[in-house]
């Protein structure tokens, strides 16, 4: 699938590759649905949809362990970089919704579909502000299961009244808020400090898009139902997993790699997510679409994580 971008106004170029990301996942959504039925991962069919069956306890009636990421704080709008792993024991695959109760003003839930049976891992997104800073114990509830979940909540400052002057300081590069990238590909390197990993975890998709005056850099990865965390994806995982370098003069696509793309692997190594920051690299090798060789690639990416 190719794709090729025209930039109108290169000073709103990262806007315009912010609704660029949705349009390529959403579309990377659909072929997604059609894969899973046609490899027969899902026990699902077009006209019916399937629930699926599960405990929050092992075989020992023992609840299984849960992972909390990130630190949560009062006076502080809850966006999804801070959540909670759960590990559910799926008996039967389909679709599902686990939430915990409100507490301290905060909710946590997680929504999508178990593909098989087994061990598997959800990420529960909080919603709400928490109130006050305590201990905060919930009850998670699948099914018929329910246990324990304890949150300690610290004090936060708040987002505060922002003010009217912007000030004129120079944020510099590498930051939390723009983010930065270098990508060296068949010894040509290329850097930028716009830099976006957008989340949808809906589809359990991601995608990073980052842009300086030459190049545009995308790449989507798809991760499982753990949502996104440190560790290494490639392009071979999925048929929406996808890198591409497009060249913003001549708006050609200059380099890509996909899952059918032959004797190229692109590899995604998110090394941490810090404080809703994404630390990845990036190694092996992508097709040059001049030449249809396969060249070696490499990169590091900072990018604030949607």
């Amino acid at each position: 699938m190719h794709i090729t971008y025209v930039p109108k106004n290169r000073t709103n170029t990262m806007k315009i590759l912010s609704r660029y990301l949705i349009v390529i996942l959403a579309v990377f959504c659909f072929g997604c649905s059609a894969e899973m039925a046609r490899d027969g991962s899902f026990n699902l069919s077009p006209n019916q949809n399937q629930n699926a069956s599960g405990s929050l306890k092992g075989t020992n009636n023992d609840c299984l362990a849960t992972a909390i990421t990130g630190t949560f704080q009062t006076n502080t709008a809850q966006n999804g970089s801070n959540y909670v792993i759960a590990n559910v024991n799926v008996t039967v695959p389909g679709m599902y919704s686990i939430s915990t109760d409100v507490q301290n003003g905060v909710k946590f839930s997680a929504s999508g579909v178990f593909a098989s049976t087994g061990i598997q891992q959800v990420r529960l997104v909080p919603s709400g502000t928490f109130a006050n800073a305590v201990a905060t114990n919930y009850t998670l509830t699948y099914g018929s299961s329910s246990c324990p979940l304890a949150i300690t909540v610290t004090e936060g400052t708040g987002t505060g009244t922002p003010g009217t002057d912007p000030g004129t300081g120079n944020p510099g590069t590498g930051n939390g808020a723009s983010g930065s990238w270098t990508i060296t590909v068949d010894g040509k390197t290329y850097t930028g400090t716009d830099a976006t990993l957008t989340d949808r975890h809906l589809m359990n998709l991601a995608g990073f898009a980052g842009t300086n005056s030459q190049v545009m850099v995308v790449f989507v990865l798809k991760y499982g139902n753990g949502g996104i965390l440190p560790a290494t994806y490639t392009t071979s995982d999925d048929p929406m997993s996808q890198f591409s370098v497009t060249n913003l003069t001549t708006t050609n696509m200059d380099y890509l790699t996909t899952k059918t793309s032959v004797g190229a692997l692109t590899n995604f190594a998110i090394k941490s997510i810090t404080n809703g920051v994404a630390k990845i690299t990036i190694s092996g090798k992508t097709i040059d679409m001049a030449t249809n060789k396969a060249v070696v690639i490499s990169g590091e990416i900072t990018a604030p994580l949607e």
